[in-house]
Parts: structure tokens; C-alpha cells; sequence
């Protein structure tokens, strides 16, 4: 009986090591207002390409290490992007804490003096449903668009969602209501798992390219009042190659 008992521990313990890593997080609650996230099969590191900040110039992403980051590609011309930014300013209310954080990186070219007078027109806006709360985000402006051309992004909105350990670990691409129950579900998932996700293996590390939404794109910057539904096309992606 020992022995046989000995050998059910020792097949136990082989069946544990051979289990994948990611196997104990089950399937991500893809569905509904986030139907289209693409996850990814194995993180990817985010790039440390740096953006520019309002008060220190250039900086890289790695000093969000430690926090469960929601990264948001936006500009003010791109009419989708700023129907979503209230809920991310509620998501953001839901989740604040010294581990989570709304990071948005703008590619207006006009810098934050356009940015900064759209987002303070959004704070005083009369309808409760479109208003944020004052820096409820740490804004980020793409210079030259090097950021959104390193990470993949092609049209606007894309929100990627990252991890602690500064990776990737999916994207959507176009608008959502960030605070809705599905979408709420799916960063929760990734915040209570993130740990037990496949480690980058650096050799692997590589952009992931975003595809433009299927219900339209806006080449042109436009005034948020004359954009399209759905999303707008990234001047990455307009004006690569």
C-alpha cells in the first residue's frame, strides 16, 4: 500500500510539472462589448520606445512596472476616441489604486495644449454620461508617432491591456464602454491572473500589429463633430512606409 501510494504522489507531481503554464487561468471572458479583444498566445514586452510627458520631456512606459496598466491610443480628432474616454475615467474610478492605472497616448500633433483644452472641456461637460474627472489618466503625447508605429497600433481607438511586469496581453481595437459589465469582467481576469501568464521569451519580443476596425476609419484628421463611428486610422498607419 505504501509503495503503491508513493507511486500515485510521484505520477501527481510528473502531471504538475507537465501542466502548461497558463493552464490554471482558464479562458478570458472574451465576449459582448469585448468580443473583438485579441489576446495573445504568449505576452509580449511591451517597447521602450519613449513618449513625451507634459512636465519631463521624454520617458519610457517602465515606470508603470508594478501596475496593471490599460493603454490607450486616442487623438483629439478621432470622434470614437473621445465617446469612450468617460468610461474609461468611471473604469478608472472603479479600479484606482497604486496597482492600476489609465495611461492615454495621444498622436495630436498640436501637443498638450490641444489635448489639455479637450480634456478640460470634457471635465466641466453638463451631461453626466460624457463627462471625465480631472486627470483620471496620465496623458502621454507620440511624438512622430515612434511609440504607436513600435507597438503595433494602426487605427484609433486601440487600448492594449499590460501587465505588472511591463507585458502585453491583448488589444482592442476600436470604441468600448469600458466600465460595462463585459469589459470590467475581462481586465479582472487578466489583474487576477497575471502572474500565472507564459513568461516573454525575449527572442519572441516583436510589435503586434492591430488591424483597423471593420466599421470604418478616417484617414484624414477631421474635427471630432465630422468623424466616423467605429474608429479612426492611426497617422502610423497612413503615413508608414
Amino acid at each position: 500500500m505504501r509503495n503503491f501510494i508513493l507511486t500515485l504522489m510521484g505520477a501527481a507531481a510528473i502531471a504538475a510539472l507537465t501542466i502548461p503554464a497558463n493552464a490554471d487561468h482558464g479562458e478570458a471572458p472574451i465576449e459582448g462589448i469585448v468580443q473583438n479583444f485579441f489576446e495573445l498566445e504568449k505576452p509580449v514586452a511591451a517597447p521602450d520606445t519613449p513618449v513625451v510627458s507634459k512636465d519631463e520631456g521624454p520617458i519610457t512606459l517602465d515606470r508603470f512596472r508594478g501596475k496593471f496598466v490599460v493603454l490607450n491610443f486616442w487623438a483629439t480628432w478621432c470622434g470614437p476616441c473621445l465617446r469612450e474616454l468617460p468610461s474609461l475615467s468611471r473604469l478608472n474610478e472603479r479600479f484606482a489604486g497604486d496597482d492600476f492605472a489609465v495611461v492615454l497616448i495621444s498622436q495630436d500633433r498640436g501637443g498638450f495644449k490641444q489635448t489639455d483644452r479637450f480634456l478640460k472641456k470634457m471635465a466641466k461637460a453638463e451631461d453626466e454620461e460624457r463627462r471625465i474627472t480631472d486627470d483620471f489618466a496620465v496623458t502621454f503625447i507620440d511624438e512622430k508617432l515612434k511609440y504607436s508605429r513600435a507597438i503595433g497600433v494602426r487605427s484609433l481607438p486601440t487600448t492594449i491591456l499590460i501587465g505588472p511586469d511591463g507585458n502585453e496581453f491583448g488589444r482592442l481595437t476600436g470604441s468600448a464602454e469600458w466600465d460595462e459589465p463585459e469589459a470590467v469582467a475581462l481586465i479582472e481576469f487578466y489583474r487576477e491572473h497575471a502572474k500565472n501568464l507564459p513568461a516573454v521569451d525575449p527572442a519572441e519580443e516583436k510589435p503586434v500589429e492591430s488591424k483597423p476596425a471593420e466599421s470604418g476609419a478616417v484617414i484624414e484628421e477631421k474635427p471630432a463633430s465630422e468623424a466616423k463611428a467605429g474608429s479612426c486610422a492611426s497617422k502610423s498607419a497612413s503615413t508608414a512606409g
